[in-house]
């Protein structure tokens, strides 16, 4: 069975960047996906690829190469495929997840600086607050100029690029503050799929309880027709809602 965006979703999305479908996945399975993953850091699974961590390290894990199964089964979750071809205008290959067990603090940035033509979703797996690290987004910030590489170079003429020698976390917080829009906490119940425009402007928000988890789970997707592939030095993977995976050709 797939979600169903409604109007107001649609109404959200063109005017703040992002919208949120409640109770899009159930308890049971927002357990069964923390159980998962807390037996995979403590060792009791083995994942071809997953790295040996210590007993202390809540690095979020970034899955390039959908070598764990289980990300890769939420990723192409039959329910995903309608909302997301929708958002995308165009049949959806996701090429990134990503789990969180604690609050990332990561600072302002757009997901599309990273991954261009992507929009995100993102499940909250326990409920998201101020109290264990919420996400912040600039409401509107999708429809304001946007970050790419080639700000931060020179040009074949040596011609340096409106950011050249800036970090791209300045460049996002410069942008942040010229774009005048409010800044909001994105709260969630466990089991709500908030839809993030990849050119929206967000970071991890500060952590009120120092220590407590926020386990979450993110699937970033782009168009299938989105090609050749434009992500320097990342894996050329991409899998299909009915689990095709492809190498895009380098440009």
């Amino acid at each position: 069975m797939e979600l169903q965006l409604t109007a107001t979703h649609d109404e959200e999305w063109e005017r703040d960047g992002y919208t949120i479908v409640r109770n899009a996945f159930s308890t049971a399975e927002c357990d069964e996906f923390v159980d998962y993953m807390l037996a995979l850091q403590a060792g009791h699974l083995t994942v071809e690829g997953y790295r040996p961590r210590g007993a202390d390290d809540w690095e979020r894990l970034v899955v390039r190469n959908c070598h764990n199964l289980m990300s890769l089964r939420w990723m192409i979750d039959p329910r995903l495929r309608a909302p997301v071809r929708h958002l995308l205008g165009d049949e959806a290959d996701g090429i990134q997840s990503m789990y969180l067990f604690k609050g990332s603090e990561q600072r302002r940035h757009q997901d599309n600086y990273y991954l261009p033509g992507c929009i995100s979703a993102w499940v909250a797996l326990q409920r998201v607050g101020p109290h264990n690290g919420s996400i912040n987004i600039q409401v509107g910030s999708h429809k304001m100029p946007q970050i790419h590489k080639d700000d931060f170079l020179a040009d074949q003429n040596g011609e340096a690029g409106q950011f050249y020698a800036m970090s791209h976390d300045d460049a996002h917080d410069l942008v942040f503050e010229r774009n005048n829009l409010p800044e909001i906490v994105v709260e969630a119940e466990k089991g709500d799929l908030v839809f993030f425009d990849g050119r929206l402007i967000h970071r991890g928000g500060p952590i009120g309880e120092p220590g407590s988890f926020r386990h979450s789970w993110a699937g970033h997707y782009i168009p299938r027709s989105f090609d050749p592939w434009p992500y320097q030095g990342l894996p050329r993977l991409r899998v299909s809602f009915d689990g095709e995976a492809r190498f895009t050709p380098v440009a």
